[in-house]
């Protein structure tokens, strides 16, 4: 099983750091010492890593090859311009290049 199969893991850990969190306050608002103030950073930095997106998958890469010339026919008529050309036919196939797009829309140059 996948760590994205299992968020209750995250959510624990996530309940966790706000026990701790509440915790360090209530100790911050009884006695504000450094001590008390960098478990309280390091709890927030903890947090940030917890709850930012898993969005690390990467597109596996692509050879230009492996694009059809419809595609880049399609992309071309639809798009005026080079730029909004490669941007359209890197969002069609995910693990195509940036000088891969370029040189398939503008292969005599």
């Amino acid at each position: 099983m996948k760590a994205e199969e299992r968020p209750w893991k995250r959510y624990g850990l996530a309940a966790l750091l706000a026990f701790l969190a509440f915790s360090t306050i209530s100790d911050i608002v009884s006695d504000p010492s450094v001590w008390n103030w960098s478990k309280l950073v390091v709890l927030a930095v903890a947090a940030l890593f917890l709850l930012r997106p898993d969005d690390r998958s990467t597109p596996e890469k692509i050879g230009p090859e492996a694009v059809p010339t419809e595609d880049v026919d399609a992309v071309v008529a639809e798009s005026g311009r080079t730029v909004h050309a490669i941007k359209a036919l890197r969002e069609m196939h995910p693990g195509l290049g940036l000088l891969d797009a370029k040189n398939l829309l503008q292969p005599d140059r």
